[in-house]
C-alpha cells in the first residue's frame, strides 16, 4: 500500500493540517473502525463513482458519493477497506472548515455530505481532474488550486482568534485544561464560548476537550508506550481508571485491552475481520 501525507502551502496552512494519498490495488472488502479525532475531512475516491457505505448493515450493498466532506465525529465510524484501491483527501484543523464550506458548522457534525452538493459542478471537475492527473504530486497540486479557489471566494478568510487562542490552549494540555478556564483567559462567557466552539468547530468545548483526551491517550496506546492503566489514565487527565475506561468505550466501541491487542497499522484504525 501507498500512502502519502504532504503540508499544505503557507496559505492554506492556517485552515488544512494535511493532504493524504492512499492507494492499495490489491484492497479488498474489510470492515475497519474509524476513531474520533476531532478533525473534519474531504475524502474523494479515484478508483469508482462510490465510496462504500460500511456503516448500513442493513443494506451492504448502498454507496455514499465518491466526493464527500465529513464533519467532525464525536463517535467512531465504519469503513471497507475496498475504498483504499485509490483515495486522496484533505484534514482540516478544528475550526478550519468556515472558508471552504457555507452554514453553521455543527450542520455537518457525524455526518457526511455530498462534495457535489456543497461545490456543485466544481466538485465533480476536481475529481475528474485528479483522477486524469498521472502522479500523486500533481494530483496534491491540484488539490491545493481548488482549495485556493475556494479560500479566495470566501468571506471568511482569516480565523477567530479568540478561538484559536483557546484551542491553543486545550491542545496543550487536553486532560487539564478545564472550560472554567477558557471561559477566564478567553474573556468569554459559557455560553458565547460554546456558542463559537459549536458554531466553528461543530463541537462543544467540553466534548472537544473529551476527543482530544481519548486521542492523547490512544497516541501512547499505539506507540506501545508500557503504562498501567490506572497510571495512563491519570496521566492523559482522567479523574481515575472508571472514568478513562468508560470514556475510551464511548468513543471507540472497544474496552482499552481490546484496544491495544488489536493488529492495526494506524492509530484510529481498527481492523473488525
Amino acid at each position: 500500500m501507498l500512502y502519502l501525507e504532504r503540508s499544505p502551502h503557507p496559505a492554506l496552512a492556517p485552515f488544512i493540517k494535511t493532504l493524504w494519498y492512499a492507494r492499495d490495488p490489491a484492497a479488498t472488502h474489510r470492515h475497519e473502525r474509524v476513531l474520533p479525532t476531532g478533525r473534519a475531512q474531504i475524502v474523494l475516491s479515484l478508483a469508482r463513482d462510490y465510496l462504500t457505505d460500511a456503516s448500513n448493515p442493513i443494506n451492504p450493498l448502498d454507496h455514499s458519493p465518491a466526493a464527500i466532506f465529513l464533519g467532525i465525529y464525536s463517535r467512531y465510524q465504519q469503513i471497507d477497506a475496498i475504498d483504499f484501491t485509490e483515495l486522496i483527501g484533505v484534514v482540516f484543523h478544528p475550526g478550519g472548515t468556515m472558508p471552504f464550506f457555507p452554514d453553521d458548522t455543527s450542520a455537518f457534525t457525524n455526518r457526511e455530505t455530498s462534495l457535489t452538493d456543497l461545490w456543485g459542478s466544481a466538485a465533480h471537475n476536481l475529481r475528474d481532474d485528479l483522477r486524469q492527473a498521472p502522479t500523486p504530486e500533481q494530483k496534491f497540486a491540484l488539490l491545493e488550486i481548488a482549495l485556493f479557489t475556494r479560500l479566495s471566494l470566501s468571506r471568511n478568510q482569516r480565523r477567530d482568534p479568540i478561538l484559536d487562542f483557546a484551542l491553543t490552549q486545550l491542545h496543550a494540555s487536553p486532560g487539564t485544561t478545564t472550560i472554567a478556564e477558557l471561559t477566564r483567559t478567553t474573556g468569554l462567557s459559557p455560553r458565547r464560548l460554546s456558542q463559537r466552539f459549536k458554531e466553528q468547530v461543530g463541537l462543544s468545548p467540553k466534548l472537544y476537550c473529551r476527543i482530544q483526551r481519548f486521542q492523547q491517550a490512544v497516541q501512547q496506546m499505539h506507540q506501545g508506550a508500557d503504562i498501567p492503566w490506572a497510571e495512563l489514565a491519570l496521566t492523559c487527565g482522567y479523574y481515575d481508571q472508571s472514568h478513562f475506561a468508560n470514556d475510551f468505550r464511548a468513543f471507540s466501541g472497544l474496552s482499552a485491552s481490546g484496544y491495544s491487542t488489536t493488529n492495526r497499522i494506524w492509530a484510529n484504525h481498527i481492523p473488525l475481520d
